[in-house]
């Protein structure tokens, strides 16, 4: 028999709910933290996608579209007048990480680019963040351990 507080009236219930009650709340701090480190640690594995199939293949399209990519430089695509792209290049210089602004709307190789991105990715958001043939999360911590993973 229960009561109108959804709380079981039998003193056996009653002791197994509130043990289980007491564990959950408990130990919720802890599964939280345990599960923000596991995405913390996993993150950035998948901060870096490949853009392109190989070296050659992103040293041709860059070629052919006239973007000069050293690839030990982050290439940042941006557009006028986006709010984001102006955090984003701030951040970088902030934690004084090199990279090349490339804007899509006054740069048809960088809006190239862009569409390359957008077929992998399919974001059609801004900024996008391209490390030679990788398309790496447009976070400024990701960018810097993108980095660091990649070599650079």
């Amino acid at each position: 028999m229960q009561t109108d507080d959804s709380k079981p009236t039998s003193p056996r219930l009653v002791h197994i709910f509130d043990t289980v009650m007491e564990i959950a709340v408990s130990t919720l701090p802890l599964i939280l933290v345990v599960l923000g480190i596991g995405m913390m640690s996993f993150s950035p594995r998948r901060s870096a996608v490949p853009l392109f199939r190989s070296t050659d293949e992103a040293q041709q399209f860059y070629a052919q579209n006239g973007i000069q990519n050293s690839f030990d430089t982050p290439i940042v695509l941006v557009a006028s007048k986006c709010p984001s792209c102006l955090t984003l290049t701030g951040s970088l210089r902030d934690l004084g990480i090199p990279f090349v602004e490339q804007n899509i709307d006054a740069n048809r190789g960088a809006a190239a680019l862009r569409a390359q991105a957008e077929k992998i990715s399919g974001s059609t958001a801004l900024p996008q963040v391209v490390l030679g043939e990788h398309l790496i999360n447009p976070a400024p911590y990701s960018v810097k351990i993108a980095l660091r993973r990649l070599g650079k």
